[in-house]
């Protein structure tokens, strides 16, 4: 490595401009909150990742409370919470990944990258020597993914030419997959034109290649297209041959390869078209529509793959992986992790038990700024009601104006006696769950089953009640805020 880096200091400067960044995306008063998340995800979050592929070994507690500060305040900023929301809170209620998250996904994708690159690139000579005392973030990813095979990479020179003949002559093979009940498979039919009929067909082949977690269908047709140029009979020479495929992507992949997902098997193509030219075959590719009713062969090329995606199916081990299903597998394994420490927000745990998750989106997009402020501030906790309040001494006692008891959330919305009237528009979409704080505040309670969805016409009624009580306001100052 460079000996001139400082890695702390960079650390230190990156924390201060994405700081700065933020504060300025917080003068933006007035932005919606789904607004001012892609300026987040446009400004401040790459301020602070420069170069993240390389430092993150060097941050440590310290560094971390730098870049966790300007992470508060830009989330803080999207949903105009309380600067006291913890920082885990504030992302979480913004939909922005904590910059841990973000270093380890670039790092995975830079890895996965490295290991894609063509075998002429100067860094493919590289090898990352594993330390096992003292191992990177890299290390451990080299570690992790030394098991993939790096994928050959195809120039321009190799391009196969894709032909559109006006009829289909010689022998013709129609290729398809399948993604269905957790398989993928592949599958085809052969018809020679000069012996057989439309309808005919000579042989056909049905292959499972595995679970739709680790496979795809766009991976599943290019190994089809391959099969079909491996399985030629070795007697036939100087014959005219047309791959027949629905999937469009493998075509343009295989015309134009770059580094597309799936290199390993374009190789496998080329390779064999060559070794077919050599003896005489001349290749084409073809394009036929899904829907297409006057080729006979496409519905049968489909059945021949859905049959390699029944229940009985069984795939034997995967010879690869694709980049990117490899990649996504990866980043899926990395936000299994992704969860809100225990010591923090348990109030806020209690009434959304789906945390941290996609639905806080949905919560805030359609929202105005001062409506999404009165929502986090109730979902948090950390709002202008007495009971917040009193804890951090703004106010003398918790009790509510109206003498009943402590003002609670809970209390705010379901039993105050100031806003009976103002409550109706309420009870409107109750739906036979008045007094459920984890409802109308758009979280999961835990009798909820794993389809469940934020009632978004209740959270609404609940903002416009809480609007119109004029309690907690976001036009209404205060200390905390």
């Amino acid at each position: 490595m460079d000996k001139a880096l400082r890695f702390k200091e960079h650390i230190a400067r990156a924390a201060a401009k994405g700081l700065t960044a933020a504060m300025c995306l917080r003068r933006l008063k007035t932005t919606s909150p789904k607004t001012a998340r892609q300026l987040f995800i446009a400004t401040v979050a790459p301020t602070m990742d420069y170069a993240s592929n390389v430092w993150p070994h060097a941050c440590g507690a310290r560094e971390a409370t730098w870049i966790e500060r300007a992470q508060r305040v830009g989330a803080q900023a999207i949903t105009g919470g309380f600067r006291t929301v913890a920082t885990a809170v504030a992302e979480a209620e913004a939909s922005v990944q904590s910059f841990r998250e973000r270093h380890a996904q670039a790092a995975a994708r830079f890895w996965i990258r490295m290991q894609t690159l063509p075998g002429t690139h100067p860094l493919t000579s590289l090898r990352l020597k594993l330390n096992k005392r003292f191992a990177s973030p890299m290390q451990k990813l080299a570690w992790k993914m030394g098991r993939h095979d790096r994928v050959p990479f195809t120039d321009g020179s190799d391009q196969v030419e894709v032909m559109k003949p006006d009829e289909l002559k010689g022998i013709i093979i129609a290729t398809s997959s399948s993604q269905r009940r957790g398989l993928v498979g592949m599958g085809g039919v052969v018809r020679d034109a000069s012996r057989n009929g439309p309808s005919e067909v000579t042989a056909s082949y049905s292959v499972t290649l595995g679970p739709s977690d680790e496979q795809n269908a766009y991976i599943a047709g290019l190994a089809a297209i391959a099969m079909a140029l491996k399985c030629l009979p070795a007697g036939l020479h100087r014959r005219d041959l047309t791959i027949v495929t629905s999937n469009l992507s493998a075509l343009q992949v295989i015309a134009r390869p770059r580094q597309q997902s799936g290199q390993r098997k374009v190789r496998e193509i080329y390779e064999c078209v060559e070794a077919l030219r050599k003896r005489g075959y001349g290749v084409a590719l073809r394009w036929v529509p899904a829907q297409e009713e006057d080729f006979s062969m496409g519905p049968l090329a489909k059945a021949a793959a859905k049959r390699a995606t029944r229940d009985e199916c069984v795939a034997g081990p995967a010879a690869f992986q694709a980049r990117s299903t490899t990649l996504r597998l990866l980043l899926d394994e990395q936000r299994h992790f992704a969860a809100i420490p225990e010591r923090v927000g348990k109030w806020y745990r209690k009434i959304d038990k789906a945390l941290p998750g996609k639905h806080t989106r949905k919560l805030y997009d359609g929202m105005e700024k001062k409506e999404a402020s009165v929502l986090v501030q109730l979902r948090t906790g950390k709002s202008r009601l007495n009971s917040y309040l009193h804890k951090i001494g703004a106010v003398e006692s918790d009790e509510c104006a109206c003498g009943q008891s402590a003002e609670t959330v809970e209390h705010f919305l379901f039993r105050c006696r100031r806003w009976i009237s103002q409550r109706d528009i309420m009870l409107r979409y109750a739906r036979g769950k008045a007094g459920d704080l984890s409802f109308f505040l758009g979280g999961k309670a835990a009798s909820d089953n794993d389809k469940w969805q934020p009632d978004m016409e209740a959270v609404r009624a609940m903002v416009q009640f809480a609007l119109a009580t004029g309690r907690i306001n976001m036009d209404q100052q205060s200390t905390t805020d």
